[in-house]
This record gives C-alpha cells, sequence and structure tokens, in this order.
C-alpha cells in the first residue's frame, strides 16, 4: 500500500480533560477539519505534551501531566484544534456566506466566521455537516459571572479554529445589522 505525503504542523488539541500539544500531519492540500472528519477513530500525534484542561497559552509548566512520542487521540473526544490550515470549501464561494457564530464550551466560547451554505437555516446545518468546521477570525473568549458577554473581551485570537460541532454546548448566531452592535461580541 502506497502512503501519500504528508506535511507536520504544530498543533493545540482541547478536550474536556487535557490540552495537547504536538505535531499533526496533513496532506498537502487538505486541512485540519479533512484529516478530523476522516472515518479513523483516533489522530495521530508526535511529540505530544499533554496539559491539565485550561486555556492559558503558553500553559503553565506545572500543568505538564505528561510527554509522549506518540499519541493517538480519539477525535469524538476533540472539542476544538488550533493549528495546521483550514479546509478549503468544496462548494462555489458563490453558494457560501460566512456567518458570525459563538460555540460554547464549559465556562467559555469560541466566536468567530462558519462558511455556510447560502440560504440553509443554521439548526440544517449544523444538524447535517460533518462534525469538525473551521471557524475563521476566531476568539476564545471566557465567561465571567455577573459580567455580560458583550462586556468580554477575547483572551486570544486565531485566524481559525477548527471546531466539533457536536461537543460545543449551545451554537448562537449573531443579530441581523440591523441590531445595535453594542449587543454582540461579533461586531
Amino acid at each position: 500500500m502506497y502512503r501519500q505525503p504528508r506535511e507536520a504542523h504544530e498543533a493545540r488539541i482541547y478536550t474536556g480533560a487535557y490540552r495537547v500539544y504536538g505535531m499533526i500531519y496533513l496532506v498537502p492540500g487538505s486541512g485540519t477539519a479533512d484529516l478530523l472528519n476522516q472515518e479513523r477513530a483516533y489522530l495521530p500525534v508526535t511529540g505530544a505534551l499533554i496539559y491539565a484542561p485550561g486555556h492559558a497559552h503558553p500553559p503553565e509548566a506545572r500543568d505538564l501531566r505528561a510527554s509522549t512520542g506518540f499519541l493517538a487521540l480519539r477525535k469524538e473526544r476533540i472539542q476544538w484544534a488550533v493549528g495546521g490550515r483550514p479546509s478549503e470549501p468544496r462548494a462555489s464561494p458563490a453558494l457560501l456566506e460566512r456567518r458570525r457564530l459563538a460555540f460554547l464550551f464549559g465556562d467559555y466560547l469560541l466566536a468567530g466566521e462558519l462558511l455556510v451554505p447560502r440560504g440553509v437555516r443554521l439548526s440544517d446545518f449544523l444538524s447535517q455537516a460533518k462534525p469538525f468546521q473551521a471557524l475563521l477570525e476566531a476568539g476564545l473568549y471566557l465567561l465571567a459571572p455577573g459580567r455580560p458577554i458583550v462586556e468580554l473581551t477575547p483572551q486570544e485570537r486565531f485566524p481559525f479554529v477548527t471546531v466539533n460541532l457536536r461537543l460545543a454546548e449551545a451554537v448562537a448566531e449573531a443579530p441581523g445589522e440591523a441590531q445595535d452592535p453594542r449587543l454582540t461580541l461579533f461586531g
């Protein structure tokens, strides 16, 4: 069996229990979501550093739990990942629109733009799309008790993150243009 060439990319992978830093391997021309949406149950990660859950980057040395040369990480546990490259849309750009969305994961949310087929209801897209999608121009926002979402500032910004639609606890769409932009963090 012939193996396709692969390109090594640094990645940060977040699960409910760990933050994993290491190398992932993409086929040339494919993106991180393409790799994660493959039917294989495990994601190979080399040079893996396994940290306690959290959001701070870089992580504190005291949060390091283990390190290993190779880790097979269950894809169904991955909430989101940073690194690699965004997947190219399979449809013509004219058939897609960018939707400003927020994905809630426990005590934080990821907000950014998701490419969605034009005219499709968000709920239909979310229930039918492959689990891993590229969220463009993304930000990580930590929720704070007594503080409205509109007052949150991003802890970190990313050109893109790959988010697991199936593990997001909730998805919110930004209000339309006619709304007061102060009402959203998507503005």
